[in-house]
């Protein structure tokens, strides 16, 4: 007989449970533990998810779904190359520091997945790195990027996730300003345009006389 869900339940265990892994690792925390955390039975996990795996599968489905919503929203409002790669950097930062503890979860446990559950949680991360390809191929035509783009896709994100390490929210930088500063380190060209963004003009805004100066 199939179990009754109570998916409000279920989203609170899940949160419990990634809320453990972030802190003490998958493999060091036991389902007494989150038993205990989620204040029930141990075997009272079970009536949602038949094994601990099966409950990181959850987190990491609920971390990836944060990640993916994080870029699109941003996206969906960026209308040039460089302003979709900005609202990828912001989007990703802003899944990581400002959500859950399920984003860090899928950064620090993913090795921990066996290949059939990695499978289940791919098909997002595909998405997502779908995203990520799409907006340097286009990046790449705007002259913005060179050389490999799939060894850039994975700098980016390598140096956006190790940002889990030591960025601190409410420390000096905001996420839109830690973004921007990172944007810069892989696309010296966003310094020029937020530059002319800041003085009020850009090259487009330029007299026409200026312009044609050459």
């Amino acid at each position: 007989m199939a179990r009754p869900e109570d998916p409000a339940r279920r989203r609170a265990l899940v949160a419990a449970a990634a809320k453990l892994f972030r802190r003490y690792g998958y493999e060091r925390t036991t389902a007494r533990d989150i038993a205990s955390a989620f204040r029930v039975q141990s075997g009272s996990i079970f009536y949602h998810f038949d094994s601990k795996e099966q409950l990181l599968i959850a987190v990491m489905l609920q971390g990836m779904h944060q990640f993916a919503a994080a870029a699109r929203e941003p996206l969906a409002d960026a209308h040039t190359p460089l302003d979709r790669l900005r609202a990828l950097f912001y989007g990703h930062l802003t899944a990581l520091h400002g959500g859950g503890d399920e984003q860090a979860v899928v950064i620090q446990e993913w090795r921990k997945l066996s290949a059939p559950a990695r499978r289940r949680v791919v098909r997002v991360r595909d998405e997502i790195e779908a995203m990520w390809r799409d907006t340097l191929e286009e990046s790449a035509a705007a002259q913005l990027v060179h050389g490999d783009l799939r060894l850039l896709r994975l700098s980016m994100l390598g140096t956006l996730n190790w940002t889990l390490q030591w960025y601190q929210p409410k420390g000096r930088l905001s996420i839109r300003e830690l973004a921007e500063h990172l944007l810069i380190v892989f696309v010296p060209a966003a310094s020029a345009r937020k530059s002319a963004k800041v003085s009020g003009r850009s090259n487009k805004d330029q007299p026409l006389r200026h312009r044609r100066r050459g």
